[in-house]
């Protein structure tokens, strides 16, 4: 069956519109949030929006479909919590309903990939995904002001993330050990709402980051070598 270009657009469009537009308003009107806070809000929801589009798009990759959906609803909550209603929390809500719908329908089926592809497995996407996470839950972890804790952990997500994901066994013993206990110190400095969310992102990420998937992600895989040649005795047929 022939693979429609137009659906995965439309959808992939849509989602980014209504992105783009609650990062505008969050932007403009971050109440409850603080400025730095909701900064760090709006850089998570734009890494993950183009992380989210570029794999369906170029990738096909059935996570991002999910990631789209997860991110597109997340930022409709955290955009439910501003008291003003004007017209742009409004249009930003009517596109991501429609990027929900979409992303939920059965439209890119057939467009994403129906079998899994041969490189990372699911752990191995995974946990840069949640990694990446540190970015908003350091915005949303701190309402009023945000701490040196939290600005670190922010920063540092997002660059374990890329260095696990470029390969780097440096960036799998980092998320293993450096990010649980930079969470935990970011816990330590926010109340009771940012530690609880500090700590629960700090055992996600070491549970991924010490699984078995997340090792063999990063292992070199060793292709077969052909049989020896052997050299004909004289009289042997070749």
């Amino acid at each position: 069956m022939k693979r429609s270009t137009s659906p995965p657009l439309i959808i992939s469009g849509l989602f980014a519109a209504a992105e783009l537009l609650w990062s505008i308003r969050l932007t403009v009107s971050p109440q409850p949030l603080s400025p730095g806070s909701s900064a760090l809000v709006v850089a998570g929801i734009v890494l993950y929006t183009v992380i989210a589009v570029v794999g369906m798009l170029l990738v096909r990759a059935p996570w991002a479909r999910w990631l789209a959906l997860t991110t597109a609803v997340c930022t409709v909550l955290i955009g439910a919590l501003g008291a003003d209603v004007d017209a742009l929390s409004i249009t930003a809500a009517a596109f991501s309903l429609l990027a929900i719908g979409g992303l939920a329908g059965p439209w890119l089926k057939i467009w994403l990939r129906r079998r899994p592809g041969a490189g990372a497995g699911a752990i191995a996407v995974a946990l840069p995904l949640t990694a990446i996470a540190a970015l908003p839950l350091a915005g949303l972890a701190s309402v009023e002001s945000t701490t040196p804790a939290a600005l670190a952990l922010a920063f540092a997500g997002p660059v374990l993330a890329w260095a696990y994901a470029r390969g780097f066994t440096l960036g799998m013993w980092a998320l293993r050990l450096a990010a649980p206990m930079m969470a935990l110190v970011a816990a330590i400095a926010a109340g009771t709402w940012g530690g609880g969310v500090f700590v629960t992102y700090g055992a996600a990420v070491g549970i991924l980051a010490w699984s078995p998937g997340a090792r063999d992600a990063l292992s070199p895989v060793q292709v077969p070598l052909p049989p020896p040649r052997t050299t004909p005795q004289p009289g042997q047929s070749r």
